[in-house]
């Protein structure tokens, strides 16, 4: 491992480190030293990715339901609010497009 010092292994870097610890594996798996890889904490990142995506997807959809309904049922605030709740669904919609868009296209 060529870019941290010889006395810190990048297990350890991890700990220190997080954003220089995944610019030397990103030079490790590009170099294809795979045996120098952190493989329990490479796992552990894949697989912390994979919710964060899926619980931003959640966010969003749980924000669009909450504003459509918001939109059906609250007749009170209806002609104050409902601008509002329409530019908010406008937004939610278009951030879920983008983080498929970004999604599927990498």
């Amino acid at each position: 491992m060529q870019g941290v010092s010889s006395n810190l292994s990048l297990k350890q870097l991890y700990e220190i480190d997080e954003h220089l610890w995944l610019e030397e594996t990103i030079k490790l798996l590009k170099a294809n030293h795979l045996e120098e890889l952190d493989l329990e904490n490479l796992i552990e990142e894949l697989e912390n990715l994979g919710r964060r995506d899926k619980a931003k997807v959640a966010n969003l959809l749980e924000q669009i339901i909450r504003h459509l309904l918001l939109l059906q049922y609250w007749t009170q605030e209806f002609q104050y609010n409902s601008g509002h709740w329409k530019a908010e669904i406008r937004s939610f919609r278009n951030q879920l497009k983008r983080n498929f868009i970004t999604n599927l296209c990498q």
